[in-house]
């Protein structure tokens, strides 16, 4: 179910393994961070895990040139985001949590303005990234008028317990591990044969859901 009704925008600011939610200079809007995570990155993706507007346990999945971005709720909601010129006026993220909202919303539109540190240590402003064809942010919602009606839409995503790398996260898709308490290997007990078992190890994961349209 997807909502392409969406405005506004988010800084991301860059800085070494870390990135987080900032304003335009680079300062954070108490968001919490996101850390890379160097076992599910490749050279197609950079993945970060941690702490966003949407929530603890949130990851972040950009694209290696970071003109693309997936927003992976612990919900299992997805946001896609494309990077923009961001607008000159647009001083802060559009989407800031209130002291009294709960860390685990999983809700929000607008799109991204990335930011990494420049040589010169000031900040280069990449631009917008917003969800979905141009100027978009899917998400999961519905709405209904008169003359909609339910019916039902499968759709493919990526698998969000291995991130599209079939592998099982706990032992790499080794199938095993290093014992803990002592000499030699244990089986990995989370997996078939190091493939994800959430998605059999393809990397995504059917879902069918009700739409009203």
């Amino acid at each position: 179910v997807s909502s392409t009704n969406v405005k506004g925008g988010q800084f991301i600011t860059f800085l070494s393994d870390i990135c987080y939610e900032s304003d335009n200079h680079g300062v954070g809007v108490n968001h919490g961070k996101l850390t890379k995570n160097t076992n599910y990155s490749n050279s197609e993706y950079i993945i970060y895990q941690g702490d966003a507007y949407w929530g603890s346990n949130t990851t972040f999945k950009f694209k290696a040139d970071k003109s693309q971005l997936i927003v992976i709720t612990k919900n299992e909601d997805v946001y896609y985001y494309k990077c923009q010129e961001a607008p000159a006026n647009q001083l802060t993220c559009s989407l800031i949590r209130q002291k009294n909202q709960p860390s685990s919303n999983s809700s929000g539109d607008g799109g991204v303005v990335m930011n990494t540190p420049a040589i010169n240590g000031g900040m280069n402003i990449g631009g917008t990234i917003n969800s979905g064809n141009g100027n978009t942010n899917t998400s999961s919602s519905s709405s209904s008028t008169p003359q909609k009606r339910w019916r039902n839409v499968t759709r493919t995503e990526t698998c969000p317990s291995c991130h599209g790398t079939g592998k099982c996260w706990t032992c790499n898709g080794k199938g095993y591990y290093n014992n803990p308490y002592g000499t030699g290997t244990v089986s990995c007990s989370n997996c078939n044969n190091g493939r994800c078992r959430k998605c059999g190890g393809s990397g995504t994961i059917t879902k069918t859901e009700q739409v009203y349209e």
